[in-house]
């Protein structure tokens, strides 16, 4: 399988990932590694984090994406 934006401009390389948001096969050089907290569900439905952080893999387009709802939330103007 090929890197889905190395393919679009023309020169093709292995993937080595999947975009975690929309599926798109990605190389080394266009993924983008973020630790991703899960959570379970302790004595009087409290919610904990468990501990070490999963890592979650994204292509270029979805990180952006992803880095805007969280400027948004954070309350960052453009």
């Amino acid at each position: 399988m090929n890197c889905f934006d190395c393919a679009s401009l023309g020169h093709p390389v292995d993937a080595v990932a999947v975009c975690a948001d929309c599926g798109a096969a990605i190389c080394h050089d266009h993924a983008h590694v973020a630790p991703h907290w899960l959570s379970r569900t302790a004595v009087i439905n409290r919610t904990v984090r468990v501990e070490p952080p999963a890592r979650m893999i994204r292509c270029g387009v979805c990180q952006l994406a992803d880095d805007a709802v969280q400027a948004i939330r954070h309350g960052a103007t453009a």
